[in-house]
């Protein structure tokens, strides 16, 4: 998801730009009004913060974090991995890949996560400049 660039307009409140489109504070309001960003402190305690903020972020709910595992014991669940990444859904966890639990965790630890990998290029590639 890409955000409005913000201007010295934004701080007279929701609106327009010119022909454009929304403004960032309206694109921001659009995006609270729906459950993504809630803060959910029961399920998440000192985490729900991280998880709303990255909710809006993503553009995605959070998906459950754990599944019934073999035993009747909860085990982590692969899209919540997937999602903590910042992945498009189903990016490993797509049911036609056929990838049994263990195979999707460990496809995503050794994967790597988009975000990070863009900021360190860009530290490297600054260094240069």
């Amino acid at each position: 998801m890409r955000l409005p660039t913000p201007r010295a307009s934004d701080a007279r409140g929701p609106g327009h730009h010119g022909h454009g489109g929304p403004d960032l504070r309206t694109t921001l309001a659009e995006l609270t009004t729906g459950n993504l960003g809630t803060l959910d402190e029961t399920t998440w305690g000192i985490y729900a913060p991280a998880i709303a903020r990255w909710e809006l972020l993503t553009g995605r709910p959070v998906p459950a974090p754990t599944q019934p595992g073999r035993y009747g014991k909860t085990v982590l669940a692969p899209p919540f991995v997937e999602w903590l990444m910042g992945l498009p859904a189903h990016w490993v966890t797509d049911p036609s890949f056929g990838l049994p639990r263990t195979a999707a965790l460990r496809v995503l630890g050794n994967g790597v996560v988009p975000a990070q990998a863009a900021a360190a290029l860009r530290l490297l590639l600054c260094r240069y400049h």
